[in-house]
């Protein structure tokens, strides 16, 4: 071989480029599941979280009114598609046989933040504003709890 430092240099630059190319466990993905910490906001119209996915728990949710109005934030338990709830009027019943709201930040003001905290079982969910008119314009994204 006339370059024998070749092979030792080519084996180190393959470990040191392949160190960063294993699998992402970044928990900070939006698919990823949370540690129980979920930052949110509430706008004209919709409703976006950093994480959609939990594990089964304390989940905290912290959500700002960034819309030019008031809104709301619920966590309703369903298997609804999201965006499917039918509605009564304006708005779906917090009654529907087909949902359970977990709880709710009540009406707040723009510009504020709130937070909520529950605790989840695993399955689906959605995360809405159920003011009139809100929820058939676009507030909700699904939300999953895992075991």
């Amino acid at each position: 071989m006339k370059h024998p430092r070749i092979m030792p240099i080519l084996l180190a630059s393959v470990l040191v480029f392949s160190y960063g190319c294993g699998e992402d466990n970044d928990d900070t993905a939006g698919g990823s599941d949370s540690d129980g910490a979920i930052t949110g906001v509430v706008n004209e119209w919709e409703v976006t979280v950093d994480q959609q996915k939990a594990t089964a728990g304390e989940v905290v949710f912290t959500v700002t009114n960034e819309g030019t109005i008031g809104h709301e934030f619920l966590v309703v338990k369903t298997d609804v598609a999201d965006g499917k709830i039918e509605l009564d009027g304006d708005h779906f019943s917090e009654e529907n046989a087909s949902l359970l709201v977990i709880d709710e930040i009540g009406e707040y003001a723009k510009k504020t933040t709130e937070s909520l905290t529950v605790t989840l079982e695993p399955g689906n969910y959605q995360l809405v504003c159920n003011l009139p008119g809100h929820y058939e314009n676009g507030m909700h994204t699904s939300f999953t709890v895992t075991s």
